[in-house]
């Protein structure tokens, strides 16, 4: 699978571009705040419709606009060209329009344009219903600077890595995603109303009615919480051995990788999901009581977390800035292995200043590990590029990126 084309309107600095790429090294350099990493960003974005480095939208949106829209042109294994477009309207989609017009002198009769924000995924030019449908139709893994956070933040960043790429994997998996945060919000509101009416010496009755609420939603919860708990443990067993295959050639066999899924909730996801998720309700309401008093639910998969260790220790208490780098980047080549396996189609890789950081060997190594992927490359120094990237082949191409201005170099 390779990118063929994209196309960015009022995406970052970047008003109007269009470009084609060749399909297997694409280097992008230029001065840092020019505008490279935006190109990455927009490439990522069409495998899970989020940003690498935000949650939000609308910061995605040219200065002074009021909507993004990205499109891509990428090519399968078997031949087959496919198109995917995505389109986000702020809520004040069309302010932005209506405030020339209203400096040039007009005098607007019509309504307010402010409405509601909204995203539009197209898929070989069809509107997709819903966002599952995107999961595992283009396939991108992206190492950014911002990745070194799966080892010095918290286990959300690392649930997220886990989850994303299962989703790649299962669109079935990202919609019981959906549906467990919706049961854990319903059920963590119902505590704290208990928690709440109960102080306030809530009759006996309704007590016992908002108790039998939560069997249901307990229920719900296990057997959603039990899918989630099992797929993560199948996938991060392949993602381990892939993981520890990688920092092997990376670090010239000086480093030792493991990966262990922390499981606070003490699920044990060998013993099947049905076990699981008996095991699961029984623990919520072993537990009820504390969760009332805490107004939220302590137990689940949404707070299990994923430990690195290097050498046996913890990779985020011991490991260097350097031993951190590597590991990081072992877990996307073992995230591109992963991928492919699944889907039998190699995803693009997209490297966003990772060579400034490298010695000389280990970017060769890196390039050894991905040889076949298609890979996009930032960087500030064409001298931090592997030299037969740079030569006259019809497979490279290299862009220089001044001021938000792309040109082939």
């Amino acid at each position: 699978m390779y990118v063929s084309r994209l196309q960015l309107k009022n995406f970052r600095n970047y008003p109007d571009l269009d470009l084609e790429f060749a399909p297997q090294h694409n280097v992008i350099w230029g001065d840092n705040a020019q505008g490279k990493t935006n190109i990455l960003e927009a490439i990522y974005l069409m495998s899970c419709a989020r940003s690498h480095r935000t949650a939000k939208d609308k910061e995605l949106i040219n200065q002074a606009e009021d909507f993004y829209q990205v499109d891509l042109d990428y090519v399968r294994k078997n031949g087959s060209h496919e198109t995917l477009g995505l389109r986000y309207e702020s809520e004040l989609f069309g302010q932005a329009q209506l405030n020339n017009f209203l400096a040039q002198g007009g005098q607007w009769q019509g309504p307010e344009s402010k409405g509601k924000a909204k995203r539009i995924i197209y898929y070989q030019g069809l509107e997709l219903e819903r966002l599952q449908e995107l999961f595992g139709l283009f396939l991108a893994v992206i190492f950014a600077p911002e990745d070194l956070m799966l080892i010095k933040k918290g286990p959300g960043e690392r649930r997220r890595f886990l989850d994303i790429l299962i989703s790649q994997l299962s669109p079935s998996y990202f919609r019981q995603l959906q549906i467990y945060q919706k049961l854990l919000k319903q059920r963590n509101h119902i505590l704290k109303d208990i928690r709440d009416k109960e102080r306030g010496r809530l009759d006996p009755e309704t007590r016992q009615m908002l108790r039998l609420n939560l069997d249901i939603w307990d229920q719900q919860l296990a057997e959603s919480g039990a899918f989630i708990v099992c797929k993560r443990h199948i996938i991060l067993e392949e993602l381990t051995k892939a993981a520890q295959e990688a920092m092997v050639t990376l670090s010239s066999r000086q480093e030792v990788l493991t990966l262990n899924y922390q499981k606070p909730s003490q699920l044990d996801p060998a013993a099947g999901q049905e076990a699981v998720q008996a095991s699961f309700q029984q623990r919520l309401a072993q537990m009820r009581e504390e969760d009332i008093l805490r107004g939220y639910t302590a137990y689940g998969p949404h707070r299990d977390d994923l430990e690195m260790v290097l050498n046996g220790l913890s990779a985020q208490n011991y490991a260097s800035q350097g031993q951190q780098r590597s590991l990081v980047l072992s877990l996307k080549v073992a995230e591109l292995a992963v991928l492919e396996h699944h889907c039998e189609e190699k995803p693009v890789l997209l490297l966003d200043d990772v060579m400034s950081e490298l010695d000389q060997e280990r970017r060769t190594r890196l390039f050894d590990l991905v040889s076949g992927n298609q890979v996009f490359l930032t960087c500030t120094d064409l001298q931090q590029v592997p030299h037969d990237i740079l030569t006259q082949d019809p497979r490279n191409r290299i862009f220089q990126v001044q001021s938000g201005r792309v040109t082939r170099s």
